[in-house]
């Protein structure tokens, strides 16, 4: 297993000739997943990422897309275009069918790469004139728009669509002898698209950005020996030309562009009628298909076999699939991770290994047509959202199939096994970067989710994230964090923010102090717990406590609503001991825990001038730093190599004398003024700071 999905990733690290810095990740990470399912081997492991690791980031060479409305709304989207796998090319039409949100509207800003060939726009004016300037393809109207007048624009393009963004990826024309089975007489291609952040504007013409979200029809041209899966409903299938296979597909709800998805190559299966019903509400009979490529069908039946287990959990747990009256597909494709596109998922080739080792995939995948494909986030920096809560999913799984301690190892897995340092110097969660990959979004997002059903316990959080994915003004809509904010506070009936700005806006974790005081009196005793959270910034949480009395144990919660607290109890049992956190479920340390090898604090000022800015630096050992600088487009800037440094001790001693360090992008070729990113790397330790210089 681990050997053949090394492989993969190999493969992928050669084609875009990764530095072998890269190649080190891709094997630390092997090595500890390899080790972690040695020792945890009944539990799945956590599922690989819906997208590769974070060192593919990086590779985009194109800015993001243009935010804010640029003065019109998307309705719709109509792509009618030929997939030409010998010649790696795409060529057809979209209309696209808008509204103005202004009034005297002349000029529509569509997205669409440079590398990509714009032939025509018109509309029932006639033809229109158009700018192609980099990624922007701006359209000037012979006459200008009303607020709320509604307009179509045909935009007809073609070209050879290159690896983009965070991901290398986009639309991909592959084939599967290149590496990743073992019959290289296997000469089919595979066509297939991963857009996931920005990058469907590197393959169709489109405003990019999630928050505008439209309906979608596809119509895509294929050779005949290909079958075509992608979103919503299948209309037709027709051969209008020799050798060539025509699908029209249509999806009745609205998509944000990222979820947009073709899948070809030569695909077997099968389909299955899935038939869930709720604990409320009317049953759902949901078609599954299956499309894989064939040398994986055997695999894949015991692989996907719990397809429609899974589908009837989540739709208890959250509520009805929200594509009601719609399909849910899972389609091979090769690329290193899976994709949620909406009713057509798609899965990686190292998941079919015949063992149903990766079954959270397929719940992660499947959560996200809740957490991201209706719930959309309006902003790329609130993915937590879409993440987190299927990474979340995954472990609810477990809890439904395996019981509570399975529950337990896999979010110790996710959390302090993984995560040593308890996600500190990984960035803020409510604004990470890069925005994906990262683990940060995944494993602590899911560990907000856990963290909030200890404290408001599980009738009230369960309630919450049922009425959450359900809520009538966000379904098929967008959503914020705030959104989310909003309602676990009404349900709480009260303000969380000492819960949710810790854990959303600073790298927080609690330090815990704690004192236990038992008097024990013939068949009762008293139980007094004093703590207190040493950090700087305290958080409202909630912390297990277990009574042990003889031969029964009592297991309490206790919420701390302020940085010092103590409870005190009687119980009707001589208490032996007492068991704080006895299965590492809260997210803190105890007080002697041990600092990060790493610290880093800065920058002062914030934002700067271009003439820099300055950071302090603990390490527990002396070490080699470096500094990676990444800036919003994921571009990596050359390197910057402090050099060595001696050890100082930890930022909690008050006798630690901190390393000094000034930044200033105007002494580094490429920087110019912006938002960076610095990533500091010591002993295969990182942190990650976030700075703005301005003029």
């Amino acid at each position: 297993m681990f050997r053949f999905q090394l492989e993969v990733w190999f493969f992928e690290i050669t084609i875009m000739k990764t530095s072998p810095t890269t190649l080190a990740f891709f094997l630390l990470v092997w090595v500890s997943t390899l080790c972690s399912s040695l020792a945890l081997a009944d539990i799945p492991q956590p599922s690989p990422y819906h997208t590769p690791p974070p060192s593919l980031a990086g590779k985009t060479t194109s800015p993001p897309p243009a935010t804010g409305t640029r003065g019109y709304d998307v309705l719709s989207y109509d792509l009618d275009i030929t997939l030409d796998p010998v010649a790696s090319s795409i060529s057809g039409r979209v209309d696209v069918g808008l509204q103005a949100l202004e009034n005297d509207l002349a000029m529509i800003h569509l997205d669409l790469v440079s590398t990509l060939d714009c032939l025509e726009v018109s509309n029932s004016d006639g033809i229109l004139f158009f700018e192609h300037l980099g990624d922007s393809l701006l359209v000037h109207l012979n006459t200008p728009l009303a607020v709320a007048q509604i307009e179509t624009l045909c935009v007809t393009y073609e070209g050879r669509p290159r690896p983009h963004g965070s991901f290398y990826a986009g639309l991909m024309f592959r084939k599967h002898n290149s590496g990743t089975n073992n019959d290289p007489s296997d000469d089919f291609p595979i066509i297939a698209n991963v857009s996931e952040t920005w990058s469907s504007h590197s393959w169709w013409p489109c405003k990019d950005h999630p928050s505008d979200k439209a309906l979608v029809s596809l119509t895509a041209s294929v050779p005949d020996s290909l079958s075509l899966v992608s979103n919503g409903s299948l209309l037709s299938v027709e051969s209008n030309q020799p050798g060539w296979m025509t699908y029209s597909w249509r999806e009745n709800f609205p998509l944000p562009t990222y979820l947009v998805s073709v899948a070809a190559s030569n695909y077997v299966g099968w389909t299955e009628n899935c038939l869930v019903s709720p604990s409320s509400g009317p049953e759902q009979n949901i078609s599954l298909g299956f499309h894989v490529f064939p040398h994986d069908l055997s695999d894949a039946v015991t692989d996907l076999a719990m397809t429609c287990e899974s589908m009837e959990f989540l739709v208890n747990l959250v509520g009805p699939y929200p594509f009601d009256g719609e399909k849910y597909d899972q389609a091979e494709i090769k690329w290193g991770g899976a994709m949620e596109h909406s009713t057509a998922t798609s899965l990686p080739t190292y998941f079919f290994v015949g063992t149903a080792q990766y079954e959270t995939l397929v719940v992660h995948e499947m959560a996200h047509h809740w957490f991201g494909n209706s719930l959309t986030p309006a902003v790329w920096a609130d993915i937590w959202l879409n993440e987190g809560f299927a990474r979340y999913c995954e472990a609810l799984w477990l809890e439904h199939t395996r019981g509570r301690p399975a529950y337990n190892e896999y979010m110790n897995q996710i959390g302090p096994i993984f995560h040593e340092n308890m996600f500190v110097g990984d960035g803020l969660l409510g604004d990470p970067d890069p925005i994906l990959p990262n683990f940060l979004v995944y494993d602590k997002g899911a560990w907000v989710l856990h963290s909030l059903r200890l404290l408001l316990g599980d009738d009230d959080f369960f309630i919450l994230l049922n009425n959450y994915a359900t809520a009538p003004h966000l379904s098929h809509g967008s959503t914020t964090t705030a959104d989310f904010i909003q309602m676990a506070e009404l349900q709480a009936g009260r303000s969380l923010d000492n819960f949710f700005t810790p854990w959303l806006y600073t790298e927080t974790v609690a330090r815990l102090s704690s004192r236990v005081d038992v008097q024990s009196g013939g068949e009762t005793g008293k139980v007094s717990i004093k703590f207190q959270q040493l950090q700087d910034r305290w958080l409202e949480m909630a912390i297990p406590v277990v009574l042990h009395c003889g031969g029964t144990d009592s297991q309490l919660i206790l919420t701390m609503d302020r940085r010092q607290q103590e409870f005190q109890f009687a119980v009707d049992c001589p208490v032996d001991s007492v068991s704080i956190d006895p299965h590492s479920l809260v997210f803190m340390q105890m007080a002697n825990a041990s600092s990060p090898f790493i610290t880093v604090e800065g920058p002062w000022p914030n934002p700067s001038t271009l003439a820099g800015a300055d950071f302090r630096i603990y390490l527990l050992e002396s070490a080699d730093l470096s500094v990676n600088i990444y800036d919003v487009r994921g571009r990596k800037i050359p390197q910057s190599r402090i050099g060595w440094l001696d050890a100082t001790g930890s930022s909690q001693e008050p006798d630690s004398t901190p390393h000094l360090w000034h930044f200033s992008p105007a002494e580094v070729d490429g920087m110019a003024a912006g938002v960076y990113w610095l990533e500091f790397l010591a002993s295969g330790h990182r942190v990650v700071r976030k700075t703005i210089f301005i003029h």
